[in-house]
């Protein structure tokens, strides 16, 4: 199973510990940054797609993976962009383009209730 994780910062980092868990699972990752959470802490050796989080480059990456699953982890925080106007507007819109756009599952993790 291949799976698409947007975002590798703190959320994504928990997503993936949990991913990790299945040797059968091959998660391939996007993030606009050079340095997300997931890459300091080395749970990953790189963000395979180092891209900005627009619907078109996402749609493109989405083409090239064929990825099963896509996890959307992206959050204004972890974008290193907190408290800029209206970016959770932009974030979940960009979400919901994903979802209505992809023909493979999208799913939004969110942040709450994460430790």
């Amino acid at each position: 199973m291949i799976v698409l994780l947007m975002g590798a910062g703190r959320v994504g980092a928990k997503v993936l510990l949990q991913l990790q868990k299945n040797p059968n699972i091959t998660v391939i990752t996007v993030d606009p940054r050079e340095n997300p959470y997931a890459l300091e802490q080395g749970m990953i050796p790189r963000v395979d797609y180092q891209v900005e989080l627009t619907p078109g480059d996402l749609e493109e990456v989405v083409e090239h993976v064929k990825p099963d699953l896509v996890l959307v982890t992206t959050s204004g925080e972890d974008m290193g962009r907190s408290g800029v106007p209206g970016l959770d507007i932009l974030v979940e819109a960009l979400r919901e383009e994903l979802e209505a756009t992809a023909n493979v599952p999208v799913i939004a993790v969110s942040r709450t209730g994460m430790r």
